[in-house]
């Protein structure tokens, strides 16, 4: 593969367990210790983003409903916070007045504890619920 190529690609076994194991060249041009593995439910994709940890957190907020406003508030709030950079962001309507949203970030982005900012979420307008988790590392 040439210096100029935009992707690289192999296809790889997958097998059951907790490790991915992946081509060298892959790994050195990635550069960091860690990757967040997402398994994306609608279609079965995998994603992965290589992080500099193994701290990576899970937000999901039920809300009434997606809207303007409610992408403006949040917006905000992120970048109150320092949450410019999410690496991975997904929502969901399932009936008008029942929607979900999630992204994972790495809490050392954060300017704030992760307390003050569920409590900051929590006053986004049309926000029900929020959690907040850490990823599990395998």
């Amino acid at each position: 593969m040439s210096k100029g190529d935009m992707t690289q690609a192999r296809v790889l076994k997958i097998e059951k367990g907790d490790r991915i194991t992946l081509p060298a060249e892959f790994v050195e041009r990635i550069g960091q210790s860690y990757g967040l593995t997402i398994l994306v439910m609608k279609d079965g994709n995998v994603k992965m983003y290589p992080v500099d940890s193994n701290k990576v957190m899970y937000l999901r907020l039920v809300i009434d409903k997606l809207s303007k406003s409610f992408l403006e508030e949040l917006t905000m709030v992120f970048m109150e916070v320092g949450l410019e950079d999410i690496l991975f962001t997904s929502g969901i309507c399932q009936a008008a007045d029942q929607c979900f949203y999630e992204c994972y970030f790495t809490p050392s982005q954060l300017n704030v504890e992760i307390d003050a900012l569920d409590k900051r979420l929590k006053k986004i307008t049309g926000v029900k619920q929020v959690e907040l988790l850490r990823v599990p590392t395998g």
